[in-house]
């Protein structure tokens, strides 16, 4: 029984002599980055029905009273950045069909299309761009974009001509208005 004993002191002296396991630590970094976007959440899209372009002079309205279904339309614009760039340019209304436009006429209906952007903190900005100048007229936001629907609206008015006495040629006028929305650079 002593050797039984002795031999089990040895066995458990052997155990409690080998070195215990460390622990190992350390940490890893993670990171990540999100690029600066501007996206259409609904379409920049869409069309605007001026109607009758002309009173019953046959010079232009400037109002664009004859239009169906108003002279405005709504987007959803999604801006990640802190002072996205909004752009408009119009593209004045053209008859292409009437190509010789004698002198007391015209086949082009210029206008003023105006864009709003809610900014986050209440305000709004307006850029405006007339059809009679070439190019778009741009302008900071100053502000981040709302993040609300329909935060970004289009506007169609002030119909002139070049010559204000001018009749408008019989037909179809088509035109058309880019408008551009990006993050800060």
């Amino acid at each position: 029984m002593k050797k039984l004993v002795l031999s089990a002191l040895v066995i458990g002296s052997a155990f409690a002599a080998a070195p215990a396991f460390a622990q190992a630590s350390g940490s890893v970094d993670v990171s990540g980055t999100v690029s600066a976007r501007c996206t259409a959440a609904t379409p920049i899209s869409g069309s605007i029905t001026l109607g009758e372009l002309a009173k019953a002079d046959g010079t232009v309205d400037p109002a664009f009273s004859g239009n169906t279904g108003g002279l405005s339309r709504n987007f959803t614009i999604k801006c990640n950045g802190a002072n996205p760039k909004v752009s408009v340019e119009a593209k004045p209304l053209v008859n292409a069909a009437a190509t010789n436009s004698p002198n007391g006429y015209t086949n082009t209906v210029h206008y003023t299309a105006t864009v709003v952007a809610m900014g986050a903190k209440g305000g709004t900005t307006s850029v405006a761009d007339q059809s009679l100048s070439s190019g778009a007229t741009s302008s900071q936001l100053g502000d981040r974009l709302a993040a609300v629907s329909n935060n970004l609206s289009l506007t169609i008015g002030s119909g002139i001509t070049s010559e204000s006495t001018a009749i408008l040629d019989a037909g179809t006028y088509a035109g058309k208005v880019e408008i551009t929305v990006a993050p800060a650079a």
